[in-house]
């Protein structure tokens, strides 16, 4: 996957999540601000920043990620991966067990799918 790919990718999941909690850009990068009032370290991220981030044109800080991730209720992982371990579905599972495939081997990935293909024999 190229890097601009997975910018997409991240900001997708991010637009889907502040969509899903009813924000604008506008207003997350106003939470973002006063979330940071206490903080003697600003990590301000402006909604242009944001808009930039989720259509892939730019990537942010992993501290602003994290933020973020704090933010709209979701880990770094889910972001970062897609991996989202509060939904406990069985699609969201395999998506999971998908994004985990990608950052293995092409051998370690042989391996896994003689397992899933023998399982799944067991079960017919």
């Amino acid at each position: 996957m190229e890097y601009k790919q997975y910018l997409q990718q991240i900001g997708q999941r991010l637009k889907k999540q502040r969509l899903i909690l009813g924000y604008t850009q506008k207003q997350l990068a106003e939470i973002i601000s006063k979330s940071n009032t206490n903080s003697s370290k600003k990590s301000e991220l402006s909604d242009k920043q944001i808009s930039r981030f989720e259509c892939g044109e730019n990537g942010t800080r992993i501290d602003k990620l994290v933020e973020l991730s704090i933010i709209l209720g979701k880990t770094p992982d889910y972001f970062l991966l897609g991996i989202d371990r509060s939904d406990e579905t069985i699609d969201n599972s395999i998506q999971q067990i998908c994004e985990y495939l990608k950052l293995c081997s092409d051998e370690d990935i042989k391996s896994v799918l003689s397992i899933v293909k023998a399982l799944s024999e067991k079960e017919q």
